[in-house]
């Protein structure tokens, strides 16, 4: 995978650093540039100053506005920006939410990097 994404910029939304180092982590050697935004609002701020955007791995569960919110925003802008969900929970509303917030796919904590890799490979 080394190289393979050295065009693509990435927005990594999470309110918890340590999720943010252990993705990026997971594709150091993608070659892509990684934005780390902290909530929904930074992230739907970051799109509509037309910044480049390839993909955004998005955390449901963040402070200020989900990610549900987030995406919602962001798709009525820009449909074509893939958002890849990512989340620990597995029931509750919040995972209920999801299905609605019209994401491109869905991910797991705690993530597998070749299920990542593999996922972001669809998409761009």
């Amino acid at each position: 995978m080394e190289n393979k994404w050295q065009d693509k910029t990435i927005l990594i939304v999470d309110d918890i650093e340590i999720n943010y180092i252990l993705i990026m982590k997971q594709l150091r050697k993608s070659g892509a540039e990684f934005v780390w935004l902290k909530d929904g609002n930074e992230v739907v701020k970051y799109v509509q100053s037309d910044k480049r955007v390839d993909l955004i791995l998005m955390d449901v569960r963040m402070p200020n506005m989900n990610g549900v919110d987030a995406t919602i925003i962001i798709k009525k802008m820009n449909p074509k920006i893939p958002i890849i969900m990512q989340t620990a929970c597995v029931m509750g509303d919040d995972c209920d939410n999801i299905e609605d917030s019209n994401c491109d796919d869905i991910i797991y904590k705690p993530i597998v990097a070749e299920k990542l890799i593999e996922m972001i490979n669809k998409f761009i």
